[in-house]
């Protein structure tokens, strides 16, 4: 069995929150930000690209107890 790594994501930062990005296959390159997952797609070739949503830093639920 083949062990993924997982990507490194140090190129996001507070600039991306709650925006959509394109990363590089390789997730070594930010493609484009986007406000939405359409306009991002328009932007940016759709085979080369990994899209995701980036949510805030302090995003995290409470647990109550």
């Amino acid at each position: 069995m083949e062990l993924v790594k997982a990507p490194n994501l140090s190129l996001i930062n507070k600039s991306h929150e709650n925006k959509w990005v394109a990363l590089s296959i390789d997730y070594k390159k930010i493609l484009a930000s986007s406000g939405s997952l359409i306009s991002l797609k328009k932007k940016t070739c759709q085979d080369k690209a990994v899209f995701m949503h980036v949510l805030p830093a302090n995003n995290y639920n409470k647990v109550l107890i």
